[in-house]
């Protein structure tokens, strides 16, 4: 299969797993958020919070293995493929065992220090350590599922994730029939899930790929190992920055606003993360050729794939969730039903920063794809984590939380202008080609999304109307994205494909 045609078809697939995810991850939040109560769920977000500000090291890690293995796939060296696995994989179970441990050794400190209700201060307790066993399952998994990431097996991966979708919503709905406490038994099955996860990934990939069929220790060597942590260390403080941005504005509401402010705010994280899976139908259709085109030293294909990322991640997301931050509030009515203060809020502004960051984002993968991250990670994530001593100012100011919302829109907005002109000195960009081809091209699709969505939804009052919002908004920037912003060689390839169908038929 030629490149062009894997990257779509591991798209589509990407795409469909995203939507199945997203829908059953959401309503299995209502689900939970039903069974537990606004209080217990705001105190598992937020003692989860605190726990997966350590788990970061996993995303960290798990970049710098892909990075490496893509790498090595573009220099064609099975060897050194094989080298990069055993190494990854070891150094992942060595950092595990100590982020429990450390996890373990804080556990007092951590508790003090939370707002929790007297009344759940035990059950915080086996929630935190049944959190760390997660982010422990989830390290070692990491390693394991880059592979597939980079040998583009996208079709299995989506099959394991919507697995585990179907899991946890199965496991919200079997929550009030069981008589245990929620809390408690939420948390096993997230462990659980978890476990099934590692174990889906681990025995296939031994079965099919002989860089993991057998871990050897003899090829576990201090300069592979350095050189993964060469990489990781500053993809740690980029990942890191982004993590204690997210789960430390989580503290600073529980501590101005209380569990309850919390619990909006892990829904708007729930919505975060569902919009973040449809993000990466795109990253991880095009990210392992970007990588290996720049193993192969062709810097221009490299450029080229990182801008078409940033133009269809940019255009996917912001035709899907345009229609959804306008109806946030009736879609949080059907979704929730008992909707927590600052929810829609919160949602809106989230969604609406995302959409901002994966205009740019490509360039992220450009950086991690020519290997030299320190300066990018130092200058966009010290930048990001100024998010933080502005939220705790504005409310210990007594302002709004939407004055804490926009500093944060603000903070992605100034991060995406930076990263243009970084990239194109250290990689050599061509700054007028990006911003016309991705910017430029992209604006009128999303204007007449979000006019369409807010015509509809301010003129028409009919039962479940957000799904006619979302229908007909999406409609309309398809429309446009194929007009307006569509290549002609990419609209050539479309009408091609469309008179294969036809001929078919």
């Amino acid at each position: 299969m030629n490149p062009t045609n894997r990257i779509i078809i591991n798209t589509l697939v990407q795409y469909i797993r995203s939507m199945v995810y997203m829908l059953l991850t959401l309503f299995s939040t209502r689900f939970v958020l039903d069974a537990l109560g606004h209080s217990a769920y705001g105190v598992y977000a937020l003692v989860g919070s605190v726990v997966y500000m350590a788990g970061f090291l996993t995303q960290s890690l798990a970049t710098s293995t892909q990075r490496f293995l893509s790498y090595s796939h573009g220099l064609s060296d099975k060897e050194e493929l094989k080298r990069i696995f055993s190494n990854a994989f070891f150094l992942h179970i060595v950092v595990a065992l100590i982020i429990v441990l450390v996890m373990a050794l804080i556990e007092p400190i951590c508790m003090d220090k939370l707002n929790i209700p007297t009344e759940l201060a035990s059950t915080s307790v086996f929630v935190y350590y049944t959190v760390v066993l997660m982010v422990m399952l989830t390290f070692v998994t990491s390693p394991v599922r880059a592979i597939f990431i980079a040998r583009e097996n996208i079709v299995y991966v989506s099959v394991v994730e919507m697995l585990d979708a179907v899991l946890k919503l199965a496991g919200a709905i079997a929550l009030p029939y069981i008589p245990i406490d929620s809390l408690k038994l939420y948390a096993m099955m997230m462990a659980l899930i978890s476990m099934f996860n590692f174990s889906a990934y681990y025995i296939y990939a031994r079965i099919r790929y002989e860089e993991c069929r057998r871990l050897r220790l003899s090829v576990i060597s201090l300069p592979t190992i350095r050189r993964l942590l060469n990489f990781a260390v500053w993809n740690v403080y980029a990942v890191g920055a982004t993590v204690m941005r997210t789960q430390g504005l989580a503290v600073v509401f529980n501590r101005f606003l209380g569990t309850i402010a919390n619990a909006a705010y892990g829904i708007a994280l729930q919505v975060s993360n569902a919009a973040g899976f449809i993000a990466l139908s795109i990253l991880n259709a095009v990210n392992p050729q970007l990588m290996k085109a720049e193993g192969a030293g062709d810097r221009k294909r490299m450029l080229h794939l990182s801008m078409i990322e940033s133009k269809y991640a940019f255009l996917t997301m912001g035709l899907i969730l345009i229609p959804v931050i306008v109806e946030m509030p009736e879609i949080l009515i059907f979704w929730l039903g008992n909707v927590p203060e600052f929810a829609t809020l919160f949602c809106r502004f989230v969604l609406i920063a995302y959409i901002m960051d994966q205009l740019t984002i490509g360039l992220t993968s450009a950086n991690q794809a020519i290997g030299k991250i320190r300066n990018y990670s130092l200058l966009i994530s010290t930048i990001r984590l100024m998010t933080l001593p502005i939220a705790w100012g504005c409310l210990q100011l007594s302002l709004s939380p939407l004055w804490v919302m926009c500093s944060y829109l603000l903070v992605e907005m100034i991060i995406g202008i930076i990263r243009v002109p970084y990239m194109k000195h250290s990689a050599g960009l061509p700054v007028y080609i990006y911003i016309n081809k991705v910017c430029v091209h992209s604006i009128l699709p999303i204007v007449g999304t979000f006019f369409a969505a807010y015509l509809i939804a301010t003129n028409i009052q009919i039962q479940y109307r957000f799904m006619l919002t979302e229908f007909c908004s999406v409609c309309m920037g398809v429309v446009l994205v194929y007009f307006f912003s569509l290549e002609k060689e990419e609209r050539a390839w479309i009408k091609t494909h469309i008179d294969k169908i036809r001929k078919r038929k």
